[in-house]
């Protein structure tokens, strides 16, 4: 964790300084491994919701670390963007960088299917959970 980007991203008005919550980060990373659990059960059948139930399940689990941290996204435009920045500054673990850096990866495909049709398939939706359970895991671990 890089305590310097940290502190940027506070002082740029990205993210604040709250109250840690340990048991709501529990509960938020409980809903993040359901939502991938859930993902999987329809990617075939229905992937455009697949993903972005699968993408939600990432986002919910950077979520659950900042909460457990004692941060959150401060309100406005660019909020999954700004959850995304926390997680390369918050989270120094080299295994998991191709994880965190796809997040915003993620949140544009996602962006593409809910606002421009984009067509998704099977396949997007387990490289997206691919992300979301090493995400997911990581963050059980430090919680």
């Amino acid at each position: 964790m890089s305590q310097e980007e940290l502190d940027e991203l506070v002082a740029e008005g990205a993210i604040e300084r709250v109250a840690a919550d340990p048991e709501t980060a529990r509960i938020e990373l409980d809903q993040a491994r359901l939502h991938a659990e859930t993902a999987a059960e329809i990617a075939d059948r229905d992937p455009v919701a697949a993903f972005a139930i699968g993408y939600d399940a990432v986002r919910k689990a950077l979520s659950a670390h900042m909460r457990h941290r004692g941060y959150r996204v401060t309100r406005g435009a660019g909020h999954h963007a700004r959850t995304g920045r926390y997680a390369v500054a918050a989270i120094d673990d080299p295994l998991l960088a191709d994880h965190l850096d796809a997040f915003d990866e993620l949140r544009q495909v996602r962006n593409q299917s809910e606002y421009d049709a984009l067509i998704l398939g099977a396949d997007d939706v387990t490289d997206a959970l691919d992300h979301a359970n090493a995400i997911i895991n990581a963050v059980d671990k430090e919680i």
